[in-house]
């Protein structure tokens, strides 16, 4: 285990409206002991140009008047112009600037969504974790209920992650990319991870083929084509990744499982795939993506307070 200190403080104001909480948390993710979060407060392990940092947010601010402070931990004092790297790149991945306003005018009167619109006000999209971290978290969850995930992601995390601790919290980093790959095949399915030590390996290895960065410049079809090069993943998992590693609005595939959740909150009586995105494209167009989230989030942290029996049954993980 690695102990890290205090090395630098920052203070940023996000774009307003900003809500804190709902904008650094989803209840639907699945636990697994890379971040942690308190109302008002998260702390996650960050990997970045080579350095692996802790980081910590405390909310001090409003909706209205948004004011973050940011603590960062590491073995060593951070350079300047690596900080403003860090900086950047977390605005980037906490869309602390990104403006919503077009989104809110436009379907602040719709009758489905007015409601979640009004309570869901300043969220905004985030993502932690960067490509490489994404692709393994989607190979964990594919076929696999909550607790078989939460097994396996603990037992890759304990035996190739890296361990830190700072600010009295103890979280993982998932491995590094060049660490993995010389791990043979059969001593990842000696933990029980079954076809996925192969997904693993495979993922990784097309990835470091990849630049990650530059692809953020790449329009939605050619970044498409470079995601669908990865191994083990598919149109679903695409989706996630280009909605949130890349921030784009864009929802092409409707798992079967999905389709049953928007059903339900779309208040829809088919569950046809096909179906419910035609209703999405007719009524919200490019802003479906946006709609969806909402919805999602909204149905999330009810869940998270007062167990929704029908979620349950649905979310495969």
């Amino acid at each position: 285990m690695i102990k890290l200190k205090l090395v630098h403080t920052e203070i940023i104001y996000p774009k307003a409206p900003y809500n804190f909480d709902y904008s650094v948390h989803n209840p639907s993710h699945y636990p697994a002991p890379i971040v942690k979060y308190e109302k008002g407060k998260l702390w996650f392990s960050f990997r970045f140009k080579d350095k692996l940092i802790g980081i910590k947010f405390t909310n001090m601010g409003t909706v209205l008047k948004p004011k973050i402070k940011m603590y960062f931990y590491y073995k060593s004092k951070l350079s300047e112009e690596y900080i403003n790297f860090l900086l950047q790149e977390l605005d980037y991945r906490f869309e602390f600037n990104k403006d919503y306003s077009d989104f809110y005018k436009k379907f602040e009167k719709d009758k489905l969504v007015r409601r979640v619109l009004k309570k869901f006000r300043g969220i905004h999209n985030f993502c932690i974790e960067g490509l490489y971290e994404y692709l393994m978290i989607a190979i964990l969850l594919q076929n696999a209920n909550i607790k078989r995930t939460v097994q396996m992601t603990n037992a890759m995390l304990e035996n190739y992650g890296d361990k830190i601790e700072f600010d009295g919290i103890k979280l993982y980093s998932i491995w590094k990319p060049n660490s993995i790959i010389k791990v043979p095949e059969q001593d990842l399915r000696d933990l029980r991870v079954g076809y996925r030590a192969k997904s693993f390996l495979r993922a990784t290895q097309d990835y470091i083929k990849l630049d990650e960065f530059s692809m953020r410049n790449l329009n939605d079809i050619d970044l498409r084509k470079e995601l669908l090069k990865v191994y083990g993943i598919g149109p679903a998992s695409v989706d996630y990744i280009m909605t949130g590693v890349y921030h784009r609005n864009v929802l092409i595939t409707i798992p079967p499982w999905e389709a049953k959740i928007y059903s339900k909150l779309l208040g829809q009586k088919t569950i046809n795939p096909k179906e419910i995105m035609a209703f999405l494209d007719r009524n919200y167009g490019k802003y479906k993506s946006l709609i969806i989230g909402h919805l999602f989030m909204d149905i999330s942290w009810k869940h998270k307070y007062k167990k929704i029996d029908w979620m349950e049954k649905l979310i495969p993980f």
